[in-house]
């Protein structure tokens, strides 16, 4: 995608009276050269670099800033260890009790120093089955953090798109009014020499004002878009670089249906997740089932009486009178069953999404090559409108038609690539493939699949 960087317009004095020949001779180099011929590119006035002179921030370099000091990535860190810490919580051994006591205060007889130390004793292994769910806990915690963070990846990528794509509009805007200024100020020139009706030159700058004012939606758009970007990023938005051109990503062939469902349900981490919490329901509803019976309690120490040292020894037992884990039961079995159901709807949303996903991509796969020279044919279709306007073989609302069509068909060429962009992450996301720490995005479907530790 090709356009120029152009001043913001301001108020020009008169241009001196030239003769009709030499307004023609003018006009018709300007509109031999074009309006603009720059690459697209995000770096504007609206998002000041912190450094002058920084590398250009694309996709791949958003995403590693993203990882360290993004807020998304950090949230997810967090409630990986918040959570961790719940389930290590529930299956710790208990701690033992050391009691000293001392009996026959205010009396004329001898004290009883008592020392006596109580230990729980897990007979019926209930707290063997808590700990095994807190292994599988630990599991469930890991696969969700994965795929928090996938998202948190992807939801940076969507941020620089958004922010990338507004800026590319910004640059479009500028050259719709670049263009129209320069289509207005000739014709008001030859509304002075007389070769033009008054309406044309009214209606020209009628066009050119409202570009103007459509400028102002662009510039708000790009400023929010960037501001969300940093925060994403977890900078300042006044520190944000400038931001590389978008471009379409690459679009490989895709799986066929059968193994991209296969590889998603081996690879993504939610699938895994969702297996580990039936496991820790589980052995959760395991562990309850053995608690009819609490802990025993051991105890044993020494006794001071009467002046003489004897020992003791004892044992303690709750008796399952009145609370006898009914509802803790109840519970567990509750939870086993929600852990079964999530399981099995996780597997069909993750069959239903790779599909939805893989449709998607090989749609907007299919329409890459035609959508892919919006931005060149609209630019075509301007310059022969601008050239055909000159010779006088094209009417002004033709040559108004047609620089709307070039304005409109580069704004189509900017949302194909953020719709090009979201089909292929999209895709990879369902799939369970990973994003490289160094490479990501530019790799080949299927080449870096999900890994635990990732």
């Amino acid at each position: 995608m090709t356009v120029s960087r152009a001043p913001d317009p301001r108020p020009v004095a008169p241009p001196r009276r030239l003769p009709g020949w030499a307004v023609r001779v003018v006009f018709m180099l300007v509109c031999s050269g074009g309006v603009g011929t720059g690459t697209v590119s995000a770096q504007t006035p609206s998002i000041p670099s912190a450094v002058a002179g920084a590398a250009m921030l694309d996709l791949p370099a958003a995403l590693r800033l993203a990882r360290r000091s993004g807020p998304l990535r950090q949230l997810a860190d967090a409630r990986e260890d918040a959570g961790t810490g719940r389930v290590r919580e529930a299956g710790q051994w208990p701690n033992p009790t050391l009691e000293w006591r001392r009996e026959n205060l205010g009396s004329a007889l001898q004290p009883d120093i008592f020392v006596t130390a109580y230990l729980p004793v897990d007979l019926t292994g209930r707290r063997v089955a808590l700990r095994a769910a807190t292994g599988a806990g630990r599991q469930r915690l890991q696969a969700d953090a994965v795929a928090e963070r996938r998202e948190a990846e992807l939801e940076v990528a969507r941020a620089w798109l958004r922010a990338a794509a507004a800026q590319g509009a910004l640059e479009v805007a500028d050259r719709h009014v670049a263009a129209l200024s320069e289509i207005a100020d000739v014709d008001a020139t030859r509304l002075r020499e007389g070769l033009v009706a008054e309406a044309v030159g009214l209606r020209t700058q009628l066009e050119a004002d409202r570009a103007r004012v459509a400028r102002v939606a662009a510039t708000g758009d790009a400023a929010r878009a960037a501001a969300q970007l940093a925060r994403v990023l977890g900078i300042a938005m006044d520190q944000l670089p400038a931001l590389a051109p978008l471009a379409a990503p690459g679009m490989p062939g895709a799986p066929d249906s059968a193994a991209a469902s296969t590889m998603a349900l081996t690879a993504r981490p939610e699938l895994r997740a969702r297996d580990a919490a039936v496991q820790e329901a589980s052995r959760r509803l395991a562990a309850e089932r053995r608690g009819l019976f609490g802990d025993l309690q051991l105890q044993g120490g020494t006794k001071q009486t009467s002046g003489f040292m004897t020992g003791q020894i004892g044992l303690g037992m709750p008796i399952p009178l009145f609370h006898r884990n009914d509802a803790a039961r109840q519970r567990a079995r509750g939870e086993y069953a929600e852990a079964r159901i999530l399981r099995d709807d996780m597997r069909q949303q993750v069959e239903g999404g790779v599909e939805a996903a893989r449709r998607t991509y090989m749609a907007s796969r299919a329409a890459a090559q035609s959508a892919g020279t919006f931005d060149a044919r609209g630019r075509e279709v301007a310059r022969i409108a601008r050239a055909a306007y000159a010779e006088g073989h094209a009417t002004l609302t033709e040559l108004l038609d047609a620089e709307r069509a070039a304005s409109e068909a580069m704004h189509t060429h900017l949302r194909w690539a953020v719709d090009a962009w979201l089909a292929r992450l999209e895709f990879e996301r369902a799939l369970g493939a990973r994003l490289d720490e160094t490479s990501p995005l530019d790799l080949p479907l299927l080449s870096t699949p999900l890994t635990p530790g990732s």
